[in-house]
């Protein structure tokens, strides 16, 4: 999956340096403003996997500002980009706890890998097997939560993330659906596609070529329909 960044630069030739930058490293670009209010508009509202910024904004606000407002009202992660490395400016970034600050000017490697490292360490999954309640912890967007088996509907992956679809909720986590399968071992959740699994528990109608998990329908591919069909719970 092609994660997705938000540059936050007032500068706007560095801006667009930059995100010719991340394109170039295969990042997708969700969105990017010159001033700390119109950033916050767009991100508040926007899917987004991390954020780029600059603390020093033209406008009412900086970007510290931005950055307090991110970390009140959205869990992502945040890469600070700053021309000053004075004590009063480290220690107000070290109350925000960031993920990541970069010095200018920085050269590509070193933007490359910080924001490598930043999304990596927030969305690893850190996975361990189900314990005597069926339940499993999972790093979600920094957090630690507490994943009922019983209670997943169906999983989607993308790649090297998978879509968590539960009862209570959605979670994104940095891992492949076969690894994932594997470590919930249980024969409630099956796959039924490449790029899908479901509870079968929560199977309301099966077609030809889907599932129904009401409002959700999943494809069903024919390597994984026979299978399907076999279990005793879905005979009909």
């Amino acid at each position: 999956m092609m994660e997705k960044v938000y540059v936050v630069e007032d500068m706007a030739v560095a801006r667009a340096a930059l995100i010719q930058s991340l394109e170039d490293n295969d990042y997708g670009i969700a969105g990017s403003a010159a001033s700390a209010e119109k950033a916050w508009s767009e991100i508040k509202n926007t899917d987004i996997d991390i954020v780029l910024v600059d603390i020093n904004l033209t406008g009412e606000h900086d970007g510290i500002w931005l950055a307090q407002k991110i970390r009140s009202g959205r869990n992502m992660p945040l890469i600070f980009l700053t021309a000053y490395g004075d004590k009063n400016t480290l220690n107000q970034l070290k109350a925000l706890h960031p993920n990541g600050y970069l010095m200018k000017p920085y050269n590509e490697p070193t933007l490359i890998t910080t924001i490598s490292i930043a999304i990596r360490s927030f969305y690893s999954s850190e996975l361990t097997r189900p314990s005597e309640d069926h339940s499993i912890f999972i790093k979600n967007r920094g957090m630690q939560i507490k994943l009922e088996v019983a209670k997943i509907l169906y999983i989607k992956s993308d790649g090297n993330y998978i879509d968590i679809y539960s009862v209570e909720g959605r979670y994104t986590i940095r891992e492949k659906l076969e690894s994932f399968l594997e470590l919930l071992h249980t024969i409630s959740i099956i796959r039924v596609h490449q790029r899908y699994a479901v509870n079968t528990s929560y199977i309301k109608a099966i077609s030809n070529h889907a599932v129904f998990l009401p409002p959700a329908s999943i494809p069903v591919s024919k390597k994984y329909r026979e299978n399907l069909l076999q279990l005793p719970e879905l005979k009909l």
